[in-house]
C-alpha cells in the first residue's frame, strides 16, 4: 500500500510538470510572438531610431526617419561613375531597415523551417580548385565556403530567388510586409544625413568599414579595425547616425530596383524603380544592350574585396554578371538587408 501511494504521488507530480511545460511552450510559441507583432504593443507609434523585432528570431529593425536628400554623386566627386547621376531630390517616407545584414544564423532558421535548398553554386567561394573564381562553383553554398564564417557573419551566396523566398516566409511568419530596400531608401539610410563621400567623411578608412586595397578588386586587406580578409561579423564597425551597421563594405546588398543607367527616371517618392524596359546601353555597358532592365537588379554597399571607390555612399553596382541570371547568380560577396513598412 505504501508503494502504491508513493507511485500515485509521483504520477501526480509528473502530470503537474507536464502541464507546466505545455503552458510554457504555448506562451513561447504562440502568445509571445503575437504580443510582439500586435499593433497594441506600440507598433503604430514608431519613433526615429527606435529598434524592434517582430519575433524572437526575426531581424532587429531600426526606424528610419522620413526626409529628403539628393541621390547620386556630384560631378566633382572623386571616383564617380556616369551612372551615379544626374543628382535628383528624393523624398523618403518613414520605414524600418534591418540594423544588420541578415546573418547565417537567421538564414539557418529559415532553412530549418522551410527546408529551402540553394542549388546553383556560388562565385568567389575561395574553395580549392577555383581557377576562375568569378565563375559559379557548383559545390559552394551559403554554408560551404573557403573562408571561415560563424553565425554572426552575413549570409552570402544567395540568388535573387532565394532572397525573395526569405522575404515571403518572414512576412507570413510575422504578419508584416518585409521587402528589400529601394535604391533611394538605401542611399538615404547609408548617408544618414551626410553629403560627404562616406558617412564618416571624405576619405575611406578601415576603421569604419571592411573593404579591400586602394587600387584593386577582389582582394581583402587587413588594416586597423578591419581584421578580416573576407566577411566580418555584423556590427564589427561603428554604426552610422541612423543606427545602421555595415552599410559600406563587408558584403553588397540586394536591392528592389531594376537596373537603369542614370537617375533620370528615378521615382521622386523613394520607391523602387521597377520599369521593365529594353535597355539601350553603350560603352562599358554594351553587353547589357537590348536586354530587359528587370533582368538585372541593383546591389549596393561594396564588399570586403572592393577598393574605396566602390564603397562610397553613391557607388552603384548590379547583378547578375554575364553568363548567369537572377535565378542562378550568387556570390560570396553578396548578401541582403531587409526593410519593413510602418
Amino acid at each position: 500500500m505504501k508503494n502504491k501511494n508513493i507511485e500515485s504521488k509521483d504520477f501526480g507530480q509528473n502530470e503537474y510538470w507536464k502541464n507546466i511545460y505545455k503552458l510554457y511552450t504555448f506562451i513561447k510559441r504562440i502568445v509571445f510572438p503575437a504580443l510582439i507583432s500586435a499593433p497594441s504593443w506600440g507598433q503604430l507609434n514608431f519613433t526615429a531610431g527606435q529598434t524592434f523585432r517582430d519575433c524572437p528570431d526575426c531581424p532587429e529593425m531600426v526606424v528610419i526617419p522620413p526626409g529628403s536628400f539628393l541621390i547620386g554623386a556630384p560631378p566633382e566627386e572623386v571616383g564617380r561613375y556616369d551612372e551615379e547621376g544626374p543628382q535628383r531630390e528624393v523624398n523618403v517616407g518613414k520605414f524600418a531597415a534591418g540594423k544588420f545584414d541578415i546573418t547565417k544564423k537567421q538564414w539557418a532558421v529559415f532553412v530549418a523551417e522551410t527546408n529551402h535548398l540553394t542549388t546553383h553554386g556560388c562565385a568567389w567561394a575561395d574553395l580549392p580548385g577555383d581557377a576562375k573564381p568569378w565563375d559559379l562553383n557548383p559545390s559552394a553554398s551559403w554554408n560551404h565556403l573557403g573562408f571561415a564564417q560563424d553565425d554572426n557573419h552575413p549570409v552570402v551566396c544567395l540568388t535573387w530567388d532565394d532572397v525573395q523566398d526569405y522575404l515571403l516566409w518572414l512576412s507570413k511568419k510575422t504578419g508584416h510586409h518585409y521587402r528589400l530596400l529601394s535604391e533611394s531608401e538605401w542611399e538615404y539610410a547609408a548617408r544618414a544625413g551626410t553629403t560627404t563621400t562616406f558617412p564618416w567623411g571624405s576619405g575611406a578608412s578601415h576603421e569604419f568599414a571592411n573593404y579591400g586595397t586602394d587600387t584593386s578588386f577582389g582582394k581583402g586587406l587587413i588594416a586597423g579595425r578591419d581584421q578580416w580578409m573576407a566577411t566580418s561579423p555584423v556590427g564589427s564597425f561603428p554604426p552610422n547616425a541612423f543606427g545602421l551597421y555595415d552599410m559600406h563594405g563587408n558584403v553588397m546588398q540586394w536591392l528592389a530596383d531594376c537596373f537603369e543607367n542614370s537617375y533620370s527616371a528615378n521615382p521622386p517618392d523613394g520607391s523602387a524603380y521597377i520599369a521593365d524596359v529594353t535597355l539601350k546601353t553603350t560603352g562599358d555597358l554594351a553587353d547589357m544592350n537590348g536586354k530587359n532592365s528587370c533582368s538585372f537588379h541593383i546591389v549596393r554597399g561594396g564588399d570586403f574585396g572592393d577598393p574605396p571607390r566602390s564603397i562610397r555612399s553613391a557607388a552603384r553596382n548590379w547583378a547578375p554578371v554575364a553568363g548567369t541570371t537572377l535565378h542562378t547568380y550568387a556570390s560570396s560577396a553578396l548578401g541582403f538587408r531587409v526593410a519593413r513598412a510602418l
